[in-house]
């Protein structure tokens, strides 16, 4: 039964029984441009070694369009030059998500392409990850087909309090995600000479949860201690720091939290223009 088998078990079941020759996903809080399929299909078929197209998009908060910046090059691209892209900011909804990318149903199923149901967070981007192991080229298209809705009014699953064993059991899928990651670098040839990026990674987790520690999870001095023990004791940071060097990250920890400074001002005066109107 799938029943409460999780988004892994359905999406698994529901390409078993799919027929044509793409593969297109979607969430249920999202919705798309009426020639979204049309235009990621007619993208596919304009070259025979296209074996995956991605679109741009808008986020959606609070009923407000955000268009999401390039991060590639439009057109039709080679599997490695895709590859290293994701470099910039392999984290990014971008690269890691299902919905602004068609996929070959042969592909997917002459591999054995599936997704697994022992990680929670990231199962998205460790597919594409296998995905593009049998890919041949990757066409970008500059359009924006879909709409994320990142925040609205009737939606509060995306915002929760994260609990020190919800962080423990995220660096757990992280460490998998990364070992997917590392796998598809090294089987491409990628790996030796993008080795200091790839780990850079695990400096973008670090810095985070550091900031995250101090202005969004309440919690006690103890359970802080804890967190930042599990952090430091993992080898993965513990290597992307002794590559980047204490100095490097914490120049770069301190140009994040100015950032994150910046934004959320920028997300406060948003909130309260959008109170305003709705007064």
């Amino acid at each position: 039964s799938l029943a409460h088998a999780g988004v892994s078990a359905a999406r698994n079941f529901g390409m078993s029984k799919a027929g044509g020759d793409y593969i297109m996903f979607a969430d249920a809080d999202d919705y798309v441009r009426e020639d979204y399929v049309e235009r990621m299909v007619r993208a596919m078929e304009s070259d025979e070694s296209c074996d995956i197209c991605i679109c741009s998009y808008y986020r959606v908060i609070y009923d407000r369009l955000f268009p999401i910046g390039r991060l590639q090059t439009c057109g039709l691209i080679d599997r490695k030059r895709y590859i290293l892209n994701t470099l910039k900011d392999p984290g990014h909804h971008y690269f890691g998500v299902l919905w602004n990318k068609i996929f070959r149903r042969r592909l997917i199923t002459e591999n054995n392409i599936s997704f697994r149901d022992d990680i929670t967070l990231g199962e998205d981007f460790v597919f594409s990850l296998n995905y593009l192991r049998y890919t041949r080229k990757v066409r970008v298209i500059d359009d924006r087909l879909y709409f994320y809705c990142y925040q609205r009014n009737d939606t509060l699953s995306r915002i929760y309090e994260k609990s020190l064993r919800d962080c423990e059991m995220e660096m757990c899928n992280r460490n998998e995600i990364f070992d997917s990651y590392v796998s598809l670098m090294k089987s491409t040839g990628l790996y030796r000479a993008n080795e200091r990026r790839i780990f850079h990674y695990w400096i973008v987790f670090y810095i985070r949860q550091l900031h995250a520690m101090r202005h969004e999870y309440h919690w006690t001095d103890e359970e802080k201690r804890c967190w930042s023990n599990e952090m430091n004791s993992n080898s993965y940071i513990k290597n992307a720091i002794a590559m980047h060097g204490e100095f490097s990250v914490s120049v770069e920890k301190m140009l994040f939290y100015l950032t994150e400074t910046g934004k959320s001002s920028i997300k406060n005066l948003v909130r309260i223009v959008f109170n305003t109107i709705s007064l």
